[in-house]
């Protein structure tokens, strides 16, 4: 079983839309047995708060289910529990790295998985407004993750 958690800054908006696209395609692949997904956030802003309400209409739009969510901050017991660590931007990766130095060979950046897109961060849509370029890029970088997991697992 592969545990991933998935983390920005406030987790609600990049973080449980990266958490909801990737439980979709691993539904859509009939993988719910191999992986545990979830998202935190670096901060406790919103805390218990559902995801913003931009990020749930997109993905219903996109017939994908948002529920059980609340948000949370991301904790020691999370970063022990988990696989990997993959976060948005720099920040989030700075951010993690320093709270939780121990797990530093877990942590990495989403866009890491994409690449050939140009982006170095996924830009916050909380701040740009621009929620479809922030799915563009996770449900991108989302399928890679899968694929690159899903090769493992073919060859186990």
């Amino acid at each position: 079983m592969t545990k991933i958690i998935f983390v920005c800054l406030g987790n609600i908006c990049r973080s449980p839309m990266a958490e909801f696209i990737m439980k979709d395609l691993i539904s859509k692949a009939n993988l719910n047995n191999k992986f545990i997904i979830s998202s935190a956030g670096t901060s406790g802003y919103h805390d218990g708060e559902d995801m913003h309400y931009k990020t749930k209409a997109l993905l219903s739009n996109k017939n994908i289910i948002t529920k059980p969510f609340y948000s949370k901050k991301l904790n020691l017991k999370m970063c022990k529990e988990n696989d990997l660590i993959i976060v948005m931007d720099n920040n989030n990766y700075n951010e993690v790295v320093k709270k939780f130095p121990n797990f530093k060979h877990k942590i990495q950046k989403i866009t890491s998985y994409a690449l050939e897109l140009g982006y170095d961060e996924v830009p916050d849509p909380w701040y740009s407004n621009n929620f479809n370029e922030t799915y563009d890029i996770l449900s991108h970088a989302c399928v890679s993750l899968l694929n690159t997991f899903y090769k493992k697992l073919l060859f186990k």
